[in-house]
């Protein structure tokens, strides 16, 4: 194995390093309470609602990335890829909206809840899946048909 073929693998190690060490420095940090309830007690309160958005996470990405060898892409299109990140960034946002509005739970607290859970802050949760929106937008503009 030569060493050009080390690269992805050595630079995934290290990001998957440098994320870990993140998300334990902003653990520190994360409220205690949001509106009298505790970090445990949100989670528990929610618990419902996070792990139907996990789940719905990985299924909008995995769904995107199947589309590679069962719809024929090649390994160059972005299009598939970015179709796969934006549903994983939309079908948890729609659960964190819809379950708590079907149960009668406030969908903020449930945005706060699933952010804990993920043992992260607010922003650094949310940040991504907006930018998987935009990829999303960028993907489905991409499977239009232009100057048919």
């Amino acid at each position: 194995m030569d060493i050009q073929s080390w690269g992805p693998a050595g630079s995934g190690i290290v990001g998957g390093i440098i994320a870990t060490w993140l998300v334990a420095y902003w653990a520190r940090g994360l409220q205690t309470h949001y509106r009298g309830w505790s970090r445990a007690s949100l989670r528990r309160r929610h618990r419902t609602t996070i792990r139907v958005a996990n789940i719905l996470f990985f299924v909008g990405l995995f769904s995107g990335l199947a589309l590679y060898p069962l719809g024929g892409f090649a390994h160059n299109d972005h299009r598939p890829a970015f179709l796969g990140f934006g549903l994983a960034s939309l079908l948890p946002l729609l659960a964190l909206v819809v379950i708590p509005f079907l149960t009668g739970r406030s969908i903020r607290e449930a945005f706060v809840a699933f952010a804990i859970g993920q043992g992260a802050p607010v922003w650094a949760t949310y940040l991504p899946l907006a930018g998987g929106l935009v990829c999303l937008v960028v993907a489905l503009v991409g499977f239009l048909p232009i100057g048919r």
